[in-house]
């Protein structure tokens, strides 16, 4: 079985986090299917309880900078390339937006039904 994340909550099409996005909620949507076994509405409960509000922050942050990243005047332009530019200084995202652009999820380890398969064959001591 294969499962591709998809950046459904995509939070901006200038935040550049899509990806990313996509990897987390295919890890943790699989990791929550693989828990669950059969029961795939228990599954995908819980995945909605561990990324709505994780999604959300990423949402209103985005809301936050949407303004900032397509300015509607040429003085604005200037304004954001220079802010942009600005950005280069080390450090300097982190302390101005650094609490919007931070993740604060920690990701669930999850028991891999395949790594468990290969560590048994490995060591047929090993009991799941």
């Amino acid at each position: 079985m294969a499962l591709i994340g998809d950046a459904a909550f995509c939070v901006s099409l200038l935040a550049g986090q899509g990806s990313a996005l996509a990897m987390i909620s295919a890890y943790v949507l699989a990791g929550e299917l693989a828990d669950a076994g059969d029961r795939y509405t228990e599954a995908f409960a819980h995945y909605e309880t561990l990324m709505r509000g994780y999604i959300e922050r990423k949402q209103r942050g985005a809301q936050r900078f949407a303004g900032a990243l397509a300015p509607r005047t040429p003085l604005g332009m200037i304004f954001r390339n220079l802010v942009v530019r600005s950005f280069s200084v080390p450090g300097l995202v982190r302390l101005v937006i650094g609490r919007d652009i931070a993740d604060e999820l920690e990701l669930p380890s999850y028991r891999w039904p395949e790594h468990q398969m290969r560590a048994q064959h490995r060591d047929p001591t090993i009991s799941m």
